[in-house]
């Protein structure tokens, strides 16, 4: 009973320990307390599966470079090669090759009892290598057999934290793991996903009118508002007429000197053959005249510019347009149905896909985040040309579906367009070998 009692006594002190130290300083120096020795040392497993030396009995640190050490690491790796775990076993000179005589016969007794810590998992975390003077009996081999089992779940319990991939690396050590992982990893790559490419969009009115500048001038005024409707040929926007109008003056007052030059000469024509025959060149400046009058005219009523359908004015604002001067041709304002619209895409060469009239088209406005406007793609143009933002770009045109609300024309957003059935591993090294390519040019 005295004995079982010494037994529970040190199996608790071992549960009451507060770290791995006092763990292992009870194992070499409370063993004795059920089985005499002149010695015991603990020696603990590393990463490499390697016996290491880590306490000695009575001694408080022992050399890593003394004599005993280094002959006690390679006794202990030798001797522990056909371990079971947690059971003991005795040992002698006669059991070990001559090469570890020499120092038994200076440092060990007779006998040694030797037996490694099992943890719960079955994997040895170390073990007591015991120097006794009298060889031990069955029930004291016994009972070390049971204080083993109890030193390794202690130490294996203060065991420091494994990373997950060290778990994972002794999982896939495993054949069968090893070749489920592989075929996930596969059916994963292979499993079939759309393309999808993200572009700045825009709401714009479908087949809207561009109006721009009939000739240089300056901009002048503007008789309607920003988004406004207007019927057929209302006025929209002037350019300032003050050149056109002075040319039309001179016209006309050079066109009434001609054609009283042309009434003189006809006139003295009938008494004067002089006359008659200058008379072709009078009527021929009088017609030159006439023909610059009427293209000052022209000019003049041209610089007030008119809707021609009916529909909203889109334009920025009349204060970045007053005073600005403008080239003919540019474009100032825009007349659109506002329940015709369709989405402008500005696709970044660098994502471009190859995408074919009727793909899928979704835009997500910045004005409402949480709505989308579902569309089919009608135009891809082949050649990219810059874009405001800073980068080259592809246009392209969707057209929303039946039954979609009407958006108003302006309003921004992203558009994602989808393309073709693609690997998931596709999508993975699609970005990759792009850059890859315009990189190193394979």
């Amino acid at each position: 009973m005295e004995t079982l009692g010494t037994l529970l006594q040190i199996e608790q002190d071992i549960r009451q320990a507060q770290s791995e130290r006092a763990v292992e300083f009870i194992a070499v120096n409370d063993t004795c307390r059920l089985l005499p020795y002149r010695l015991a040392t603990l020696w603990r497993t590393g990463h490499d599966g390697k016996p290491s030396v880590r306490l000695v009995s009575g001694l408080a640190d022992l050399a890593n470079d003394s004599p005993f050490r280094q002959w006690l690491d390679r006794v202990i790796a030798h001797a522990m090669h056909d371990d079971v775990p947690g059971k003991p076993r005795i040992l002698d000179a006669e059991s070990l090759p001559e090469e570890f005589r020499e120092g038994w016969a200076e440092w060990m007794p007779a006998q040694v009892v030797v037996v490694s810590l099992p943890t719960p998992k079955g994997d040895i975390c170390g073990g007591l290598w015991i120097a006794a003077d009298h060889p031990p009996g069955e029930a004291e081999l016994a009972l070390l057999e049971r204080l083993a089992w109890a030193y390794g779940q202690a130490l294996w319990a203060w065991r420091p934290h494994i990373p997950f991939w060290v778990n994972w690396r002794e999982k896939l050590d495993e054949q069968r793991l090893r070749k489920r992982l592989w075929l996930t990893v596969l059916v994963v790559a292979l499993f079939p996903m759309r393309l999808t490419v993200l572009a700045p969009a825009e709401i714009t009115g479908k087949d809207a009118k561009l109006l721009g500048a009939p000739m240089d001038g300056v901009v002048a005024q503007f008789y309607v508002k920003p988004n406004q409707p207007v019927q057929a040929g209302a006025p929209l926007f002037a350019l300032d007429d003050t050149v056109v109008r002075n040319r039309n003056e001179v016209a006309l007052k050079s066109l009434a000197v001609a054609q009283a030059d042309y009434l003189r000469e006809t006139q003295k024509s009938f008494g004067d053959d002089d006359s008659k025959a200058d008379l072709a060149a009078f009527n021929a400046k009088f017609e030159e005249k006439a023909a610059e009058a009427q293209y000052s005219a022209d000019l003049m009523n041209r610089s007030t510019i008119t809707a021609p359908e009916a529909g909203i004015v889109v334009y920025s604002d009349p204060n970045d347009w007053l005073g600005r001067p403008v080239q003919t041709g540019e474009r100032i304002v825009q007349i659109a149905d506002p329940k015709r619209i369709e989405i402008s895409i500005s696709l970044p060469v660098n994502d471009a896909l190859n995408l074919e009239p009727g793909a899928k088209v979704k835009m997500y406005l910045n004005a409402s985040p949480f709505d989308t406007v579902e569309g089919v793609l009608t135009q891809s143009s082949y050649e990219p040309f810059p874009v405001p933002e800073g980068f080259v770009a592809y246009r392209l045109k969707a057209d929303p579906l039946p039954g979609e609300d009407t958006p108003r024309i302006g309003l921004k957003g992203t558009a994602k367009i989808y393309g073709g059935w693609r690997p998931l591993i596709y999508h993975i090294l699609r970005k990759p070998l792009s850059v890859l390519r315009r990189t190193l040019g394979i």
